[in-house]
């Protein structure tokens, strides 16, 4: 039985102002929705073509700067006080037998975007296979999967963020993450992550932000995905959450 104890906590933010597209990681200069091939309302294909080669690159240790086919705002900034889903239709297994049966992720990046109106900092999540639903909401402390146990993030701010389903291994048992930032990751506000579960189905990362001392706000969040050519003849399938600056 999977065990999951988030608690929830009730949020409040002054002067919430909705924001525009800002450039996602990887995309130059083309702003998400208004570039060649790109879509703001649709999701995009969940699953990768038949005939893919089932033989894929390791992520860089950078972000890939290749320009992605499709990009939608999946949840346009807000403040996630509870829960909020994002749903994909999957019908597991996605791959041939030697691969994963579910999405797996295997890189993490981050970036920060002062040249954007608004200001924003990112991290982005990239999967193989497809996407996987995901769901996110601000909690008093992120917990261990299966344990419960306290995750330990910089910041007095927390974002919980799950993938299901996906898996964060593959059929050995071996870790499929690759490339991730230094962690604490030290943005002004976007200060820290934290993997918190590879169980059963679900990937949990914390999100460590920060706010004005002894404030009751958080600051709003706005996600994202984008299918990202991986210059092999496969794709990438990148969930981004973006953190408004204060």
């Amino acid at each position: 039985m999977r065990l999951r104890r988030v608690p929830v906590i009730v949020i409040t933010l002054a002067g919430l102002a909705v924001g525009g597209c800002a450039r996602p990681a990887g995309q130059g200069g083309t702003e998400p929705g208004t570039g060649p091939g790109t879509t703001t309302g649709a999701a995009p294909p969940a699953t990768e073509t038949a005939g893919t080669n089932p033989t894929v690159a390791a992520p860089p240790a950078t972000e890939p700067t290749i320009a992605g086919l499709e990009y939608r705002v999946s949840y346009n900034w807000g403040v996630p006080s509870n829960k909020v889903t994002i749903p994909h239709s999957l019908k597991p297994p996605i791959g041939p037998p030697s691969a994963p049966p579910l999405p797996y992720l295997v890189a993490v990046y981050v970036g920060d975007h002062p040249e954007a109106s608004p200001k924003y900092q990112r991290v982005s999540f990239y999967f193989r296979g497809a996407f996987p639903e995901y769901n996110f909401q601000y909690v008093r402390q992120v917990t261990q999967d299966g344990t419960g146990n306290p995750v330990a993030l910089q910041g007095n701010s927390f974002l919980n963020i799950v993938f299901t389903p996906s898996q964060a291994h593959d059929n050995a048992g071996a870790a499929t993450v690759k490339a991730t930032p230094k962690n604490p990751i030290g943005f002004k506000n976007l200060k820290s992550y934290a993997f918190a579960g590879d169980y059963e189905g679900y990937v949990t990362y914390g999100l460590g932000i920060q706010v004005a001392a002894g404030s009751d706000q958080v600051l709003p969040i706005r996600a994202g995905e984008l299918k990202k050519p991986d210059g092999s003849g496969g794709f990438y399938y990148v969930v981004h959450f973006d953190v408004r600056n204060s």
